[in-house]
C-alpha cells in the first residue's frame, strides 16, 4: 500500500492537520512516497473455519488419548496454542512502514527500522532491478551506495511505483 504526497508531515514547518498544499519553510515543494505493508484484516469466515479446525484436531487426539496415547492431545494442544499467538501477534504488531522524499536537489528515505537516509539528488540514480518475473527491487544508486526502497510493497505495487519515483526524481534534479 503507498500514498504520495506533496509534503512531509515530519518537516519542520509542517501543520498537524497534515495539509499536502502548504509548502516547505524554504518554499519548495517535495514529492513524498509513503509505503507501507498490506495487512489484511483476519475476516470472521476464516475465524470461523479456524474454531473448526481446532475442534476437528482435538477430535481427531481423543481416540489416540484413550489408548493411553497422551502425547498427541498435548501436543495438538500446543500446536493451536502456536497458532493462536502467532495470529494475535500478527495482528497486534505494527506493520513496516518506509517513506522517500524527493525535494529539489535532496533526497530522504526513511527505512522500515526508521533511520534516515538524506543524499543530494543531483548524482543519484534510479534503477529498476529485474532479476526473475517475481523479483523485482526499486533502487537508488548514488556513487558507490545503494538504497533500496519498497520493501513492504507487493510485486504489483513496486511496478506501479517505479515510474512515479522516477519521474519525481527527474523533477528533484531540475529536468
Amino acid at each position: 500500500m503507498f500514498q504520495i504526497s506533496d509534503r512531509s508531515p515530519e518537516r519542520t514547518g509542517a501543520d498537524a492537520s497534515g495539509n499536502s498544499s502548504a509548502s516547505h519553510p524554504d518554499g519548495e515543494e517535495a514529492f513524498v512516497l509513503h509505503m507501507q505493508q498490506n495487512r489484511s484484516s483476519f475476516p470472521q469466515e476464516a475465524r470461523g473455519m479456524l474454531s473448526v479446525l481446532v475442534t476437528l484436531l482435538m477430535a481427531t487426539s481423543i481416540l489416540p488419548a484413550l489408548n493411553g496415547h497422551w502425547m498427541v492431545p498435548l501436543f495438538s494442544l500446543g500446536v493451536m496454542a502456536l497458532l493462536v499467538w502467532a495470529l494475535d501477534t500478527h495482528t497486534t504488531s505494527e506493520p513496516k512502514a518506509e517513506a522517500v522524499e524527493l525535494a529539489q536537489g535532496v533526497m530522504r528515505y526513511r527505512d522500515p527500522a526508521g533511520a534516515v537516509c538524506e543524499l543530494p539528488s543531483h548524482w543519484l540514480r534510479f534503477d529498476l532491478e529485474v532479476f526473475s518475473p517475481t523479483d523485482l527491487r526499486l533502487v537508488f544508486r548514488h556513487r558507490g551506495e545503494r538504497i533500496e526502497v519498497g520493501h513492504c510493497l507487493n510485486l504489483e505495487e513496486r511496478r506501479a511505483v517505479a515510474p512515479i519515483l522516477r519521474q519525481a526524481l527527474a523533477c528533484a534534479k531540475g529536468g
